[in-house]
């Protein structure tokens, strides 16, 4: 990227659960299960003559693919090792944390099983095995199954001082009691004792899993799945003291772009100033601790009135709060150049946005 350092803070793995298989005990029934589902579809051809559908789709057209046309890409087919140096050349990175595509289905899933358990470690065996790479700038983050805190707390014990781990990935869809829960704690309290950051990655972008049924384009829930999901999580952890029991933890929202942020921050200084009493633990305004989380920028709204993005920025804490997050292999993944072509930001601040925040974030 010329003069720049590259480091991108959310690209997708689109990972083969007949590859991720060979990571679970010939005795485990989960095995069979991954071995008949093929592809990185979830209801692709299976190895016997019927289609397996481990983990749920979301609904809509995806495939209408925007602004943005993506021949290059093989999704959703799945992606072997091989592809991820491919990524980073095409998009000019220095550095690439490579998160799950199926964690995003975490959301979704209604029932009390392992999918979520098995499909957490087997990636990261997997990734930690075959993909990650620090060497070459190629590192990933430990998928959380939420619905089962003892169980996360056990993976993170496990795999979080391994090299190439630079986080645990929380997805905001989903998780009910929201994740300001004390149920949660114990996650915060092992991320912070082994400085992981917590990254809160969005999703529940699918028509039939917003919370409000009855749109009827993707264009609607795509807007609003991804918005309200964030939103309702970073609520959640400040109104329930998470930024003041764990002082120490470094927390990052991706995928929902950045101007929801000041809104919220506003917003929650503007009730708890009315009712501080049912935000006991709080030391400060809601803004103040927001302005010491993180942001991944993806999907960066640019209006046509630059203006009003560099208020945002300002708003948020400055570009020392912002990541240049890609989201790509997605058909609305951001190249760096929409912060090289943002004139509002100086050269040092386009350092810190694509690299330098993230490399003292995730130490990379």
């Amino acid at each position: 990227m010329g003069q720049f350092t590259v480091t991108d803070a959310d690209a997708h793995y689109l990972e083969d659960l007949g590859e991720l298989a060979t990571y679970l005990e010939d005795d485990d029934p989960w095995k069979h299960r991954f071995q008949s589902t093929s592809g990185g579809g979830d209801a692709t051809e299976a190895s016997s003559s019927a289609p397996v559908s481990l983990y749920p789709s979301s609904t809509g057209s995806r495939n209408v693919f925007g602004r943005i046309q993506r021949p290059e890409v093989t999704y959703p087919e799945e992606m072997g090792p091989e592809d991820v140096p491919d990524i980073m050349n095409y998009l000019g990175l220095d550095n690439c944390v490579i998160l799950s595509q199926k964690v995003l289905t975490f959301g979704r899933i209604r029932g009390d099983d392992e999918r979520m358990n098995k499909l957490a470690k087997t990636y990261t065996e997997y990734m930690l095995d075959k993909v990650v790479d620090p060497d070459r700038g190629i590192y990933t983050m430990i998928p959380a199954p939420f619905h089962d805190p003892e169980y996360t707390v056990k993976l993170i014990d496990e795999y979080g001082r391994r090299d190439g781990i630079v986080g645990l990935c929380m997805i905001t869809a989903g998780p009910e009691p929201p994740l300001g829960n004390r149920r949660y704690e114990p996650i915060y309290d092992i991320c912070e004792d082994l400085d992981l950051p917590v990254n809160f990655h969005t999703g529940g972008a699918g028509l039939e899993e917003f919370h409000i049924k009855g749109y009827e384009e993707f264009i609607e829930t795509h807007t609003l799945g991804f918005l309200f999901n964030n939103m309702a999580q970073v609520v959640s952890l400040i109104v329930q003291g998470i930024p003041e029991k764990f002082p120490d933890l470094d927390v990052m929202f991706q995928e929902s772009g950045i101007f929801w942020v000041p809104n919220i921050m506003h917003r929650l200084d503007a009730e708890y100033l009315k009712r501080p009493s049912e935000a006991p633990v709080l030391e400060k305004l809601p803004s103040e601790y927001m302005q010491e989380f993180y942001y991944g920028i993806q999907p960066l709204e640019v209006p046509e009135n630059e203006t009003h993005l560099e208020h945002v920025v300002d708003m948020i804490g400055g570009a020392d709060r912002l990541m240049y997050a890609s989201d790509y292999p997605h058909w609305d993944y951001d190249r760096p150049q929409v912060i090289t072509d943002r004139e509002f930001l100086d050269d040092d601040e386009k350092a810190r946005i694509l690299h330098g925040t993230a490399a003292e974030v995730m130490e990379i």
